[in-house]
């Protein structure tokens, strides 16, 4: 008897264990199953973090999206689907395992998926009525941002700042703090309404010493969490006539257009260097032409050439990321590179270099307002009057 518990014994514990290696090692899975009319092909990516993509058909109707969720590497996570046809619009959502609600109710049109939140429509309005018997709450999708007015020019949404995300922008002295307190970073003894010299990367606000007049042999380097700053030095006098070009890895390229010379700074050994030539990045190296450099010609570190009849082609994670020019705005698409003919309408901006792409979130500006977009749709994070008439304040962002 004894002999036969120990067996047992040692082959539950091989049993489990032959489990947990096979959980460990899983990348994933790619069913397919069917709810009502619809067809559904679910594909789990495992990583940091798990990612399912759903390609949903049904008559007429065609429908991609991702989720990022830890359901322990479970398949089948859709139970319910819940549809309408509605004017021109066709409207889903998804109900998940353990009858969560993690996406805003989608609604395709030409292609195009437009949120709710971003409709105005009476009946798509009393289909999300109808909804909360599955448990859907459209409060969860839209902006309840409650204003805190820090000057007559600053206000700042509180309740919609993210904890673990230290943001910044830049003020006509310095640099502004933003984490849950305000901090005002003084680096100059004059306000500077212009600084061509200056970027965020990572967790770092870089700008050159504006306290000099034509010429500088110094940059400010400060800190997003904590506010310290350091300074790194070069040995040439670099001019004032100078753009940050990108940012590749730890290096930042800064292009002298009165010397005719491209420079390296690099955070990780604090030094300043001349390149060997002229460089320019958009995923890959290229030299670069006096000239181009002298037009201004930016890297594009995001840079795609998969999709065209765009003003701007991104690619970031998953998606790509589209914007199209209509009027003095951009209006902002994504597209799932596994499905990218259809799009999905994330947001309008003022300024389509003026995006930050962090991670699941994304970080934009829209006249005088700062928003970030993210799976609950848009929020307003800080208003700024100055946003609207100085196109050359910069905003960064940073995740701990």
């Amino acid at each position: 008897m004894k002999y036969l518990l120990k067996v047992l014994t040692i082959l539950l514990i091989i049993f489990f264990s032959l489990k947990i290696i096979i959980h460990v090692v899983d990348k994933g899975h790619n069913v397919e199953y069917t709810i009502g009319n619809f067809d559904i092909q679910e594909e789990l990516k495992v990583g940091k973090t798990d990612n399912y993509y759903f390609d949903i058909k049904a008559d007429n109707f065609k429908l991609n999206f991702q989720i990022d969720k830890n359901y322990n590497k479970a398949n089948k996570i859709i139970n319910k689907l819940m549809y309408k046809e509605i004017d021109s619009y066709k409207c889903i959502l998804p109900v998940f395992k353990n009858n969560q609600i993690l996406t805003d109710i989608m609604c395709i049109n030409n292609n195009t998926i437009t949120y709710y939140h971003d409709i105005k429509n009476s009946k798509i309005d009393d289909f999300a009525k109808e909804l909360k018997k599955v448990g859907y709450n459209k409060e969860k999708f839209q902006d309840n941002g409650q204003a805190k007015e820090l000057s007559n020019m600053q206000t700042i949404y509180e309740n919609n700042l993210v904890t673990n995300h230290y943001l910044a922008f830049e003020n006509y002295k310095g640099v502004t703090l933003v984490n849950g307190k305000i901090n005002n970073i003084k680096l100059f003894d004059n306000d500077i309404y212009t600084k061509q010299v200056s970027a965020f990367f990572d967790k770092y606000y870089i700008v050159a010493d504006y306290n000099q007049e034509y010429t500088f042999k110094k940059f400010y380097i400060v800190n997003l969490i904590n506010g310290n700053i350091k300074e790194i030095r070069t040995y040439d006098e670099i001019s004032f006539d100078s753009i940050i070009e990108g940012i590749v890895g730890n290096d930042i390229y800064i292009f002298d257009k009165d010397a005719e010379v491209q420079y390296k700074l690099s955070l990780k050994y604090e030094t300043v260097e001349k390149t060997s030539e002229i460089k320019y990045y958009d995923g890959n190296w290229h030299s670069m032409s006096v000239s181009e450099a002298l037009s201004g010609k930016i890297f594009d570190n995001y840079h795609s050439n998969d999709i065209n009849g765009y003003d701007k082609v991104n690619e970031y994670g998953n998606y790509y990321y589209l914007y199209k020019k209509s009027g003095n705005d951009y209006l902002v698409y994504r597209a799932d590179k596994q499905n990218p003919e259809v799009l999905t309408y994330l947001f309008t901006t003022t300024d389509m270099n003026s995006v930050l792409y962090l991670k699941d979130y994304i970080y934009y500006k829209n006249g005088n307002t700062l928003y970030y977009y993210f799976d609950n749709g848009i929020r307003k994070v800080i208003q700024y009057t100055e946003l609207e008439f100085n196109n050359d304040i910069l905003f960064g962002a940073y995740i701990k």
